[in-house]
């Protein structure tokens, strides 16, 4: 019991200080040999000093001025200080963590190749990054822009509040204007520590190369006239005006039973399920439902209209989502409702 509370009092002061270790106040080693100074006075020399790690006296070459150190593994990191025998006095500490670097056994866990993820919901503003930790740390996070004169910004860290143990960092990029081109890429450092290592991560990017845009709003359906009218709006957090920052949209239409769940369906040669095509033919004509078949299709207005046929009562799930018209952005998570048909029965056979 006492173990285990000296072990959380132990990591509850390394969060406490932990900032001056992403000063560069704490000593950032690899393994190998190292001397540690004292720099004790002649006086404290004569009536004799001590060195101790994480508090416990070191009993090899422990009353030197100088401690010479063989870091081979985390037992070998820690807070080593040097005291006055007589009076106890601290005269000098140096907190030792092991550079994990290149060695597998990371403290973050990579996912997909990556130990970090970043996205942002629109040009400029606020981006964040994630990540995932395999072991009790704390985290330092801060960014700037290549060519910056000035010191790197820091980003506000959310703690993991869920089961996967997912930290995220806000950042605030004010210096780059989304109506202007993007000439300069971010760099996103992640620094992490625990008792006893330590590791750095750097992931560059653009913010047009992160971009996924939040879920589009009040989506709607209407049957009229052997029409299924399906409307919708960009999402509050993007770029505006709209004309200037367009999005494409996907729109899913699947069919299900009565009680939401998704049903089985015929796929045919020449209309493949998740073929996503535009949502008008070359035309101009709205594309139309095989048997049993559902639509994936694109578009860059924020409205499309689906023909209908009167045949049998059915159930459909339809979902739309965003992203950036021009780049390779990330598709937003969709919007979703269920659409049952009334009066005039449709969506059955269509050509």
């Amino acid at each position: 019991m006492v173990g285990h509370l000296f072990r959380c009092l132990w990591f509850l002061s390394l969060m406490a200080t932990v900032k001056m270790a992403f000063e560069e106040k704490y000593t950032i080693v690899s393994k190998g040999s190292y001397n540690l100074s004292c720099d004790a006075s002649p006086d404290q020399l004569r009536t004799g000093i001590h060195w101790r790690l994480d508090g416990v006296p070191i009993t090899k070459n422990a009353h030197s001025n100088e401690l010479s150190l063989e870091v081979t593994d985390r037992p070998d990191a820690g807070n080593y200080s040097c005291h006055a025998n007589n009076t106890a006095e601290l005269l000098k500490h140096y907190y030792i963590l092991i550079d994990v670097g290149r060695e597998p056994d990371k403290i973050l866990t990579q996912e997909n190749g990556n130990y970090i993820t970043c996205h942002a919901e629109r040009f400029g503003g606020i981006f964040t990054c994630s990540w995932k930790m395999r072991e009790k740390a704390v985290f330092s996070a801060s960014y700037h822009r290549e060519g910056w004169n000035g010191h790197s910004k820091d980003c506000v860290l959310t703690p993991c509040k869920t089961s996967d143990c997912t930290f995220q960092a806000s950042c605030t990029d004010q210096s780059f204007s989304p109506y202007a081109e993007e000439l300069r890429q971010i760099t996103f450092n992640v620094e992490a520590a625990t008792t006893k290592r330590y590791e750095k991560h750097t992931k560059h990017f653009y913010i047009r190369d992160i971009l996924k845009p939040a879920a589009p709003k009040k989506l709607t359906t209407i049957s009229e006239n052997l029409k299924l009218k399906i409307d919708w709006q960009y999402p509050d957090s993007w770029n505006s005006p709209h004309s200037y920052f367009p999005l494409m949209s996907q729109v899913s239409i699947e069919l299900t039973s009565r009680n939401g769940k998704r049903k089985k369906y015929t796929k045919t040669k020449d209309s493949p399920a998740k073929v996503l095509i535009p949502c008008r033919n070359e035309t101009g004509v709205p594309h139309q439902l095989k048997h049993h078949q559902n639509i994936n299709c694109f578009t860059e207005s924020s409205n499309v209209e689906i023909s209908v046929n009167k045949k049998s009562h059915k159930s459909y799930r339809i979902c739309v989502r965003v992203k950036e018209l021009f780049f390779n952005s990330t598709w937003s998570e969709p919007t979703c409702i269920n659409h049952q048909t009334m009066a005039i029965k449709w969506f059955e056979e269509l050509t």
